[in-house]
């Protein structure tokens, strides 16, 4: 079957398809087969209620696992791994937001300038100002050797880092 085929079923009948397709295989293998993204198909299944059963190696309706959740069990056994009920209906919740949260990080990610080695620089926006300093001997040589280091950064958004971070200290 290819990618247009697949694409016109309906999602029932594509996520039957897509299970019978990964018997004794993987996602993976499944996605490039169909020549479709693996993110594609978890948003388009998510979207209508399934999700991945890693045990099972299928996408099944998201119900079906809370169907099978006895709230009056204290403890269920989910995964090979014994849940109380609380932490259950917990990671429940952080799946039906897991793509919010990687969107945030992503975001996050996407402002910062650098990140390596505890180093990270903001991606400061708005009006450029100018402003002459004098700085000590010892402190400009220090810096021009971290400049020399760190050629991918420029000096102004070194130099507003540091300054960003003295204010959020102090202030």
């Amino acid at each position: 079957m290819n990618r247009e085929e697949f694409n016109l079923l309906e999602i029932e009948k594509q996520v039957e398809v897509f299970n019978k397709m990964l018997k004794n295989s993987s996602i993976r293998k499944v996605c490039s087969e169909l020549k479709i993204s693996k993110t594609t198909i978890r948003n388009r299944f998510k979207k209508r209620g399934y999700i991945f059963n890693s045990e099972k190696n299928i996408y099944i309706k998201e119900k079906e696992i809370k169907r099978n959740y006895d709230p009056t069990i204290k403890e269920e056994k989910v995964s090979n791994i014994n849940l109380t009920k609380e932490i259950y209906f917990d990671l429940l919740e952080l799946i039906e937001i897991k793509d919010d949260l990687k969107d945030i990080v992503n975001n996050w990610k996407e402002r910062t300038v650098a990140s390596k080695q505890g180093l990270c620089i903001n991606a400061f926006e708005g009006e450029l100002c100018v402003k002459s300093i004098k700085v000590y001997k010892e402190v400009l040589d220090k810096f021009n050797e971290f400049v020399k280091k760190h050629r991918e950064l420029k000096q102004q958004d070194i130099i507003n880092q540091a300054l960003w971070e003295f204010l959020q200290k102090y202030m």
